[in-house]
């Protein structure tokens, strides 16, 4: 309806006034960036636009998306914010060499986002370069780099294992309210395999993940009631917590949903 509107007023203004292309061109690159920043400006990214929610990567219209910012970033190519949007665009299409070269072009500039999605890039290849923007990013508070960090001190992604860099930050990411961080902190206790198991520490950071939305989470907190894990033994808390995650889209959940509830009745 945007790009009708705009061609409308071409029409109309073009018999009027010369200078009216022009300026109906203007507008047409002004909608496309607009509807660039729309269709994928993501929701981790603080420099979106202010009253835009952002839109989760995997959830991306690329059919939509994709000629918009491919437009908006030509007319704009020193624009980092359309390149980094462009750059997830041509990612969740699976063009990760080109999303690769605009995220880099973002990422110079000090684009924290583009830093963490250029390390996603670079992990199975690069894993030392992922490893540095990760760290950069995260060092500049920005809190999927904190998270992505403590992801490649657990899982010795361009560095050493090392736990408690891990946790600490895991620790900073879910400060500033990430469920993920929160779960993989209760996870590094519960397992007990990295550092002395903890369910007292489990328990704890389950919870906040679960309060936070994050479905593992409230699979892993289940099955710690079901078995009587660090908590009283309590099907009834089990069960609701596995109906929970079954209803916010955990399809896999259902089995335990079906186990448990030939038992509670």
């Amino acid at each position: 309806m945007t790009f009708l509107n705009s061609a409308v007023k071409t029409v109309l203004f073009a018999s009027i006034a010369t200078g009216a292309l022009a300026l109906s061109s203007a507008a047409k690159a002004e909608d496309n960036s607009g509807l660039c920043d729309t269709l994928a400006a993501s929701n981790y990214d603080l420099n979106r636009p202010a009253g835009l929610a952002g839109v989760p990567l995997g959830q991306i219209d690329v059919a939509k998306a994709l000629p918009a910012c491919r437009d908006a970033q030509a007319k704009a190519p020193g624009d980092v914010r359309l390149a980094f949007q462009l750059g997830r665009v041509l990612m969740q299409d699976g063009k990760e060499a080109e999303a690769a070269v605009l995220f880099e072009q973002a990422a110079k500039t000090g684009y924290t986002a583009a830093m963490v999605n250029l390390g996603v890039v670079l992990e199975d290849k690069k894993p030392d370069e992922a490893f540095a923007w990760y760290e950069k990013a995260a060092r500049m508070g920005h809190v999927i780099g904190e998270y992505n960090l403590g992801i490649a001190y657990r899982n010795a992604i361009g560095t050493p294992v090392d736990v408690t860099k891990a946790l600490e930050w895991f620790q900073k990411s879910s400060d500033q309210g990430d469920a993920a961080a929160a779960y993989e902190i209760a996870v590094i206790h519960d397992e007990g395999k990295l550092v002395p198991e903890n369910t007292v520490e489990a328990l704890k950071y389950y919870r906040l993940a679960v309060d936070r939305g994050n479905l593992d989470a409230m699979v892993n907190l289940g099955y710690m009631y079901e078995n009587g894990e660090g908590v009283p033994a309590d099907t009834e808390a089990a069960l609701a917590l596995y109906k929970r995650a079954v209803t916010l889209g955990d399809a896999e959940a259902q089995t335990d949903v079906t186990r448990l509830e030939a038992v509670v009745k």
